[in-house]
């Protein structure tokens, strides 16, 4: 009778609606974690449908309207927002917060964009309390110095003291920032110093040098960047990611043929690589294959796409037509 009643007493519990969320909660992650956001998206809002008050669910869907493909600063804010209220020590949900709060100050006036640029600082530096080593919250408070007129709290020498201490936390995540930041002001034979110091200090790290090669790609130097991919893929030929970036740079030394062979290594890997695909159909384009550049090209439309992506391919198999 008592092993009845215990039988009894599981499966309540686990047809409870605690469970029920819990599950659906991690069902949702998975699909966040990988990409798959309009699925992700779905999940968290049937979690807070059962119970409003998860924290976590209205953390992920505010990343999610944070995202090209479903942008909207408003529902990015009111999520952050009430995560925070329901779990004000959680240390990611306030950076969440301040990053909703920058991208909303992005497009906003000049009045509003003094309303809200003291909460994405206040927030950032709220991050960094809960968590002295969130990389990400030392690298938006940076950038925050970095732009802010002093006036709302910028600061240029605080934003160097904050790429050191990412590096600090993490050299190749620090590295490649300061580099980024050395670009921006123009100071190249800085930035690049940068990046040899990274590839120099960790010449075993596949990391280090996809970042390098980001470096080059981002500053129009396809034989480096090239170069750099071809290290990564050397240390991690079992990644998509390596051989993708290694046709990218292909595609911008305009190299069709290695980019082909790079695409295909990588769609051995894996069969629905948005970026291979897209490597393809670039490639297919420099070589005159009209044909095969839209097949590529038309392929892609089914992929999660933001509008810009979306209008930039659709003009591109008008042109092949």
């Amino acid at each position: 009778m008592k092993s009845t009643r215990m039988i009894r007493w599981f499966s309540l519990v686990a047809l409870s609606p605690f469970a029920l969320t819990a599950q659906t909660l991690q069902e949702g992650l998975a699909f966040y974690q990988k990409a798959q956001f309009a699925e992700a998206k779905q999940v968290f809002e049937s979690v807070l449908k059962q119970d409003g008050g998860n924290a976590e669910a209205h953390y992920r869907l505010g990343m999610i309207m944070m995202s090209r493909s479903f942008r909207d600063e408003d529902k990015a804010v009111e999520h952050m927002e009430r995560a925070v209220e329901l779990a004000p020590q959680n240390a990611d949900y306030h950076y969440g917060l301040g990053a909703a709060y920058g991208i909303k100050a992005q497009n906003a006036g000049f009045l509003k964009k003094a309303l809200l640029a003291p909460k994405v600082k206040r927030e950032f530096e709220r991050t960094i309390e809960l968590n002295p080593a969130h990389i990400d919250a030392h690298v938006g408070l940076a950038q925050y110095y970095r732009q802010a007129p002093g006036i709302m709290g910028g600061d240029t020498e605080k934003a160097w003291e904050e790429a050191d201490i990412v590096i600090r936390l993490d050299e190749v995540r620090g590295r490649s920032f300061k580099a980024g930041l050395y670009a921006a002001d123009k100071k190249m034979a800085e930035a690049e110093r940068e990046i040899r110091t990274l590839t120099s200090n960790r010449p075993k790290d596949g990391a280090a040098w996809r970042a390098a090669g980001f470096f080059y790609l981002r500053n129009d130097r396809p034989d480096d960047a090239v170069a750099a991919f071809e290290k990564y893929t050397d240390i991690r030929p079992d990644t998509v990611d390596s051989y993708s970036l290694l046709a990218r740079a292909y595609i911008q030394k305009k190299d069709p043929d290695n980019a082909l062979a790079a695409a295909k290594k990588c769609l051995e890997l894996d069969r629905g690589s948005i970026s291979a695909i897209w490597s393809q159909a670039q490639a297919f384009e420099l070589k005159g294959q009209k044909a095969e550049a839209r097949d590529n090209f038309q392929r892609l439309l089914s992929a999660d796409l933001s509008e810009s992506q979306r209008k930039t391919i659709e003009q591109k198999i008008k042109e092949l037509q």
